[in-house]
């Protein structure tokens, strides 16, 4: 009789984790909604109760899935290269790449800037390294991974377009990849708090220009 009733209860408790499950929204839809909150408060703005209330999945929800804030934070920075940096920047990592495709990137950047009205966010990557500390090591290696990424990409479309003309030596094209990482953050951070947009198409298209002139190829406009 223990047995059974053992049994019962048992089926009965993952009936209702089955149903509670299945009333919570999708890991992607809760990575989301999260990611939201950390790109417009910043990472330690942000407090489990926060992500509560933002999400609509209780705390103890929250800590089975993702063992705590930094967990889910890490899936939100894994979420932003999905759904955010890929499709924005794919195109410069394409095979074949040159700078019209650096072009094509910092035409959507504008585009992004155009379509949300008020203070723009700017990049998550970027508004997160100014707050975080040394200790939190594994996030700062993924925000370091990021960089890491946008840098190799523009190196090999400025290596692809060198091609042309052979113009720079190896050094001198990884200088230039930094010089225009370091150029394309200046712009997310203006565009935090500039809703001008013929402003922003102006610094893109001079960074166009020099980048064009250093590599002796056609001028690329935005």
């Amino acid at each position: 009789m223990i047995s059974l009733a053992k049994g019962y209860w048992n089926d009965h408790s993952r009936t209702r984790m089955d149903m509670a499950r299945a009333k919570s929204p999708s890991r992607h839809a809760l990575v989301d909604s999260a990611l939201k909150l950390f790109w417009k408060r910043g990472y330690h703005r942000v407090s489990m109760g926060d992500l509560v209330r933002e999400t609509g999945v209780s705390r103890g929800s929250l800590y089975s899935d993702f063992a705590g804030k930094e967990a889910l934070f890490h899936a939100c920075l894994d979420r932003y290269q999905e759904t955010v940096v890929t499709p924005a920047f794919g195109g410069v990592e394409a095979k074949g790449a040159g700078l019209a495709e650096v072009g094509q990137y910092l035409d959507k950047l504008l585009a992004r800037n155009a379509a949300h009205p008020g203070p723009d966010v700017g990049c998550l990557v970027l508004n997160t390294l100014a707050q975080v500390t040394p200790e939190e090591t594994e996030t700062l290696a993924r925000l370091k991974a990021h960089g890491r990424r946008l840098q190799k990409g523009l190196y090999l479309a400025l290596w692809q377009e060198n091609q042309k003309h052979q113009k720079l030596d190896e050094a001198e094209i990884e200088a230039l990849a930094r010089f225009t990482l370091i150029s394309i953050q200046g712009l997310w951070a203006q565009s935090r708090g500039s809703r001008d947009i013929e402003a922003l198409r102006q610094y893109c298209e001079t960074l166009l220009e020099l980048l064009a002139n250093r590599l002796g190829t056609d001028e690329v406009t935005t």
